[in-house]
């Protein structure tokens, strides 16, 4: 494992290499490396150039702070267009993320109308060759790219102690969840990597099962290395819940590939 790149699968022979936190830098707010009462993940060696490649991280931060407020229902509302059946307009209020600069708005694709008169959106041309967008669907998909790269490493670090030549796995996120849901009992005990943040890990052959928490996402991730329908017992365990495949040969091709909802 130590000789190969975890993000593109191929060996680390000459290059810059560097090294890769299994858990985002980005979702851990508390002193690093150790903590009293708090794991630590590590990290894994890749080539400098796969590290700085997944932009995204630096957004699962936001990605989740923006599924937080759209799962709240307070603070985003969705108007059809007076004049343009074909346009709905998502509005977002801006005091409820802080934190958001003009390069994450920008990255979620988000237009920011504080200082635009509201007439000016009831002209349909203000949208002429603008991409239309799904804000929950990207932050969601942000997220999960994330969330089961980092799961990937885990995985990679603590379980198989090789690179897979190939991956396949399965997404099924829940909104709302918190501290107060524990799965010690049923999944083993872990200590948390953060507040809110925390990683279950099992297998359950012939896969590999993650149970990830970051906020208020709780994803179920599922790794799936041997060939075998496991799509079809995923319906039945969890009826009427989106499940989202992601499939490809390197943990990067999140980037290219990414998610689609199966």
């Amino acid at each position: 494992m130590t000789t190969t790149c975890y993000l593109c699968g191929l060996p680390l022979l000459g290059g810059r290499t560097s090294a890769d936190h299994a858990v985002p830098s980005v979702l851990i707010s508390r002193t690093q490396p150790k903590a009293k009462g708090y794991d630590y993940a590590g990290k894994l060696p890749t080539h400098e150039a796969c590290n700085n490649r997944f932009g995204p991280e630096i957004y699962a931060s936001k990605a989740l702070d923006l599924l937080d407020l759209l799962a709240s229902g307070d603070g985003s509302h969705i108007y059809q267009h007076p004049k343009d059946p074909t346009i709905q307009i998502q509005a977002l209020d801006a005091s409820k993320l802080p934190q958001f600069t003009a390069r994450d708005l920008a990255f979620f694709k988000i237009i920011d109308s504080r200082n635009t008169d509201e007439a000016n959106w009831s002209n349909s041309a203000v949208f002429n060759g603008r991409p239309r967008t799904n804000v929950a669907r990207d932050a969601l998909y942000v997220a999960l790219s994330v969330l089961a790269k980092s799961a990937a490493a885990l995985l990679i670090k603590r379980k198989l102690h090789l690179v897979p030549s190939s991956w396949r796995i399965y997404a099924i996120p829940f909104l709302g969840a918190t501290e107060a849901l524990d799965f010690d009992e049923v999944r083993g005990a872990t200590q948390p990597f953060d507040v809110g943040v925390k990683v279950w890990l099992r297998s359950d052959p012939p896969d590999w099962l993650a149970l990830y928490r970051a906020k208020s996402l709780l994803v179920y991730l599922v790794f799936v290395f041997a060939p075998h329908n496991a799509l079809a017992r995923l319906h039945q365990l969890f009826l009427d819940l989106e499940i989202h495949e992601f499939s490809g040969t390197s943990v990067n091709d999140l980037l290219t590939l990414g998610w689609k909802q199966v």
